[in-house]
């Protein structure tokens, strides 16, 4: 593709990630403070019940950290999922690089994120709370998290097209996956016999180095992270080739 084909697709994607942005919040009367508010409320639903069994230090902290993160990849995964289909009638009527759809709801949702972390580092800084030291761990994390759900997401999307069950399967899986992830808990409460759960699910060692990046918490096991960030690496490969086998037949599954 040459230097004008990457000026217009890129340019044509930002625009779909605007309308993103913008339709999210229309005449929403608190707009853009809900990206802080709702994992805000979560932390303090959860928080409340969840202190009185787990006993870490600045837990409501600890789960708010957590939970920012894992707003935007829950929500990037059930929103790209059926996005194809939602957005059938401009398959139908428009020839465009069709993988911008899901991308531009993911980009919106990590604007939302990033915006989400600049509050609450800001808030970390004036009570003196910032960990400097460990504060660059968020940015390998953040791209690592970008990418799987980049990858998942083309794989779901994808595959829903042709298989509506998909949806439903996702909407179900992440809800066991958000207790199979530590955001209520870090792994030096877990027993050994079930860290296997753990080396499986690609977002463990995301959000270990996220806690300890932010409020200097966690553990990272390297042999968890390894694995980790292989099935990542497979996730990523499996999401973009199964894309590209199936987006030409969109629009007659459709």
């Amino acid at each position: 593709m040459n230097s004008i084909g990457f000026k217009n697709y890129f340019d044509f994607l930002w625009a779909m990630t605007e309308k993103e942005i913008k339709v999210r919040y229309k005449r929403a009367m608190f707009g853009f403070f809900w990206i802080i508010l709702n994992p805000l409320l979560q932390m303090l639903i959860i928080g409340l019940i969840f202190s009185f069994f787990i006993k870490i230090p600045n837990y409501f902290l600890f789960l708010f950290s957590g939970l920012l993160l894992w707003q935007f990849f829950s929500l990037s995964v059930s929103k790209t999922t059926p996005s194809f289909i939602y957005e059938r009638s401009l398959l139908q009527k428009a020839k465009f690089p069709k993988e911008a759809i899901p991308i531009s709801i993911i980009i919106s949702n990590f604007f939302n994120l990033l915006i989400s972390l600049i509050l609450l580092l800001s808030f970390l800084l004036l009570t003196g709370n910032l960990p400097f030291q460990t504060l660059w761990l968020l940015f390998p994390a953040l791209i690592w998290l970008f990418f799987l759900t980049i990858g998942l997401s083309l794989l779901t999307s994808s595959l829903n097209v042709r298989y509506r069950d998909i949806n439903f399967f996702v909407q179900s899986t992440l809800i066991l996956w958000f207790y199979a992830t530590p955001i209520l808990y870090n792994l030096t409460i877990i027993p050994r016999h079930l860290l296997i759960l753990y080396y499986l699910n690609p977002l463990t060692t995301i959000f270990e180095i996220s806690h300890i990046a932010l409020i200097n918490q966690g553990k990272i096991i390297p042999s968890i992270a390894t694995t980790n960030l292989a099935i990542s690496l497979i996730i990523i490969t499996i999401g973009v080739k199964v894309y590209k086998k199936n987006n030409p037949f969109f629009v007659d599954w459709i």
